[in-house]
């Protein structure tokens, strides 16, 4: 038997760290939601676009009459950028 202590000692096992990393997985994920639901919420109030919501797994906006198809991150930008200009 060896004194030398195990590196992986303090580490848990990998089933542990999968389940830890879907788990941060899915707070990022709802992080991300929340923030563009209320990027999208700002920019309806200030009437720089009409409607917003998922669709078919991406992010729909109606602006001047045209939708708008992005990936939720596309549209974080998008919105990020239409706010900051009207600023």
């Amino acid at each position: 038997m060896s004194d030398v202590p195990d590196a992986n000692a303090d580490q848990p096992p990998e089933s542990d760290l999968e389940t830890l990393k879907n788990k941060m997985n899915l707070e990022l994920e709802a992080i991300s939601v929340n923030q563009l639901h209320n990027l999208a919420t700002q920019a309806v109030e200030k009437k720089l676009i009409t409607a917003h919501g998922y669709r078919g797994g991406q992010y729909e906006l109606l602006r001047d009459g045209e939708f708008v198809l992005l990936s939720p991150t596309e549209a974080i930008q998008y919105l990020q950028d239409l706010l900051n200009t009207e600023d």
